[in-house]
This record gives C-alpha cells, structure tokens and sequence, in this order.
C-alpha cells in the first residue's frame, strides 16, 4: 500500500498541473495542449500493456523499472523541460512509466496476497484514491509556495522514494513476485 501511496501522490501532485507545465515552462500555446495530453494518454496505454505483460511474470522489477521511468521523466522535464522538444520527451516518458502503474500494482498485491486478493483490492482502491486527493493538495501547497518546479521535484522524491521501496519488496518477495 506504501508503494501505492508513494506512486500515485507524487504522480497527482505533478501531473495536476500539466497544462501550466506544458504552456509556462514548455512554451507550448493552448491549441497544442489537448493533442499533447493526448499523446501521452496513448503512451499511458502502452505502458500499461508492457507493464502488464511484464508484471505477470515479474511484478516487482515492472515496478521498479515505473518508478524509474517516473523519475526519469521528471528529471527530465527539470533539465530539458524548458523547450518544446523536451517537455514532449518528458511528457511522453511519463506517460509510458505512469500508464503501467495499476496493472503493476494490482499484480504485485494479487501475488503477494493470494488468499486475500478481495481485501487487497479494497484497501488499494481505497489507496489509491486517497493518494491522488493527497497528491493534488500536495502539488497545490506546492505550486503556491515554491511554482511548478517544486512539483516535479516531489515527483522525483515520491519516485525515488518508490524506487527504493520496490527494491526491498523485490528483494523479501523473490524474483517471481
């Protein structure tokens, strides 16, 4: 569930405020914003079949390799996000890392727990809304006090974070899980 929180509140805590990121930093204008957000809801759909094929046999490397593609992006965005070619690099990194998210998830508690899985989806469903609520405040305290940076920072320590995590569950659960 730890992982669930740390995934979803550092993506929502970002990606609330994608469309200021994309016209302010990016120097996208607003016609350009509905086909970018596009673009990366159909990398989110790749992800989330790659994620899932992969998670199927190796849930907790999947993971590991999301929080990675969700640090990356967010790193990138820091360093190259200024441009248009660079937010749409990141932009499409993060779709790709974030679209495997549930699937990644929902494996990983369904071998984890296969006595339990309907109590396991309960509490990761209830997670995971919680986490998108916490992470959209979050972004918001954010934005007011420190601007849309601060926001992709605590995606990369939120991904980081879930990065390290997913490292101990794959090393107490087994190469399988």
């Amino acid at each position: 569930m730890l992982l669930t929180l740390l995934l979803v509140t550092g993506h929502f805590a970002a990606f609330t405020f994608a469309r200021p990121l994309l016209h302010s930093v990016s120097g996208f204008d607003e016609q350009w914003i509905g086909p970018l957000l596009l673009a990366y809801g159909v990398a989110g759909m790749i992800g989330n079949f790659v994620a899932g094929t992969w998670a199927a046999r190796h849930a907790a490397p999947a993971l590991m390799a999301i929080a990675a593609g969700l640090l990356l992006a967010a790193t990138l965005y820091l360093v190259i996000g200024g441009s248009s070619l660079g937010g749409v690099v990141s932009l499409l990194i993060w779709g790709l890392a974030y679209g495997g998210v549930s699937v990644g998830l929902m494996t990983l508690m369904m071998k984890v727990v296969p006595d339990a899985v309907e109590i396991a989806a309960a509490l990761y469903v209830g997670t995971f809304n919680l986490a998108i609520a916490l992470g959209a405040w979050v972004g918001g305290q954010a934005v007011d006090i420190g601007g849309l940076a601060v926001n992709l920072w605590l995606l990369a320590g939120f991904a980081g974070s879930a990065l390290v995590l997913g490292w101990g569950i794959y090393r107490s659960v087994g190469e399988g899980k």
